[in-house]
């Protein structure tokens, strides 16, 4: 029970701090699961089948590209923009 009376002064000071402070101005929201898949089937990506979200204003996108090229893709969250492509060779099956 001390803890708690110990800590409430802490957690009012904070919520009062950032009551007070000006507010960051507002940027683009963040893209949902299903805008990021759609943004990437525009730019030609295909299959995709893992999309995880790693902060804020990243993804984490594992698809294939047209010619069947297994990537991962590191994606702006706000505007679908495929900042850093890594590519894992040809899909499974595929013989080239």
């Amino acid at each position: 029970m001390k803890k708690t009376f110990v800590l409430m002064p802490l957690i009012l000071s904070a919520a009062l701090a950032q009551a007070q402070a000006p507010a960051a101005p507002a940027g683009p929201a963040a893209m949902g699961f299903g805008q990021v898949t759609d943004a990437l089937q525009r730019q030609g990506f295909r299959d995709i089948h893992e999309v995880e979200r790693e902060s804020e204003r990243l993804y984490e996108v594992k698809a294939y590209t047209a010619q069947g090229e297994r990537v991962e893709l590191t994606v702006d969250a706000r505007s679908g923009e495929v900042l850093k492509t890594e590519y894992k060779g040809a899909r499974k099956g595929d013989r080239r």
